[in-house]
């Protein structure tokens, strides 16, 4: 029988270990937030007291950390999963990196014997919980197939995007295209706003019409609600737009889009906003523009 262990604090490994156990593994759990640890018990996990005890009793390791600091720490720090670690090994990281990160991961694996995915998710604890995550991985062929079978009931999409740093690349274009996509959304809503048209009718139509898309159909409503307090935080969108930037550095790619969003987001911190959802973009445009937007 396999032994998946999962590190991780809050709801994304929480959810991860909780789907696990549902689906009849035996899961070995380590995190810094008591409260997601408690309910993982419960639901029947073992629990390990360190990254480094999990990573020397599990056969495949899952990886949820908050930022790529975090995730440095627990895979190469004092106690961290390289410090257990056996031959044979996977250690699939769900966590938004770094592409370069992601390859230094997979050196120091490699060194050691054991394969490094990294899979970076889109959809959070929600699709985890219920089995419809969509994971971007990169790495070893030989490892994704032996992985993939205890990914399965976390997921409804799962693609090798390609070698080591493929996954994390492919996690930035996805996150580049949400937030650039949210900023035409808000512009629009500014635009009809400073016109004085009706907004509610505006996005009653346009999520009809070719404007549709994901970022209308749910930060849409939550816009023109002037409801900022939930979603995706402030903090987490300008953690992502800047690995973006980062590594279109490194490429030499120019995304003159992502970095007015990124300025954009820059406001919305000045303004005290960095706990509240991506949606509180807005209150950027609003500010220049001098105008509420609102529909309700």
């Amino acid at each position: 029988m396999r032994k998946p262990g999962v590190v991780g604090s809050g709801p994304l490994a929480q959810a991860v270990c909780l789907r696990l156990l549902e689906y009849g593994e035996p899961v070995l759990a380590w995190g810094t937030d008591e409260e997601s640890m408690s309910e993982c018990l419960r639901g029947g996990a073992a629990r390990a007291s360190t990254p480094a005890e999990l990573s020397s009793k599990a056969d495949v390791i899952i990886v949820a950390a908050n930022d790529g600091a975090e995730a440095e720490k627990w895979h190469l720090g004092d106690h961290g999963v390289m410090e257990g670690l056996s031959e044979g090994r996977i250690v699939i990281d769900m966590t938004t990196l770094a592409p370069s990160l992601a390859r230094q991961l997979h050196r120091a694996y490699a060194e050691a014997g054991s394969s490094y995915l990294d899979a970076p998710v889109s959809g959070g604890a929600a699709a985890a919980r219920t089995g419809n995550l969509v994971i971007m991985v990169g790495g070893p062929e030989e490892a994704f197939d032996a992985a993939e079978p205890l990914l399965e009931p976390l997921c409804r999409v799962i693609v090798r995007i390609g070698e080591t740093g493929a996954g994390a690349t492919a996690k930035l274009c996805n996150q580049l295209m949400c937030f650039v996509n949210l900023c035409g959304v808000c512009e629009a809503f500014t635009l009809g706003a400073k016109a004085g048209i009706d907004l509610k009718k505006v996005l009653s139509v346009t999520s009809t019409a070719s404007a549709q898309s994901w970022e209308l159909d749910n930060m849409g409503p939550l816009i023109l609600a002037r409801e900022f307090n939930t979603g995706y935080p402030v903090s987490t969108s300008q953690y992502d737009l800047s690995l973006v930037l980062a590594a279109a550095r490194e490429l030499k790619a120019f995304l003159p889009s992502t970095s007015i969003v990124h300025q954009l987001y820059h406001a919305v911190e000045t303004e005290g906003l960095t706990g509240k959802g991506s949606q509180a973009l807005i209150r950027a445009l609003e500010k220049m523009s001098e105008v509420e937007v609102k529909g309700w």
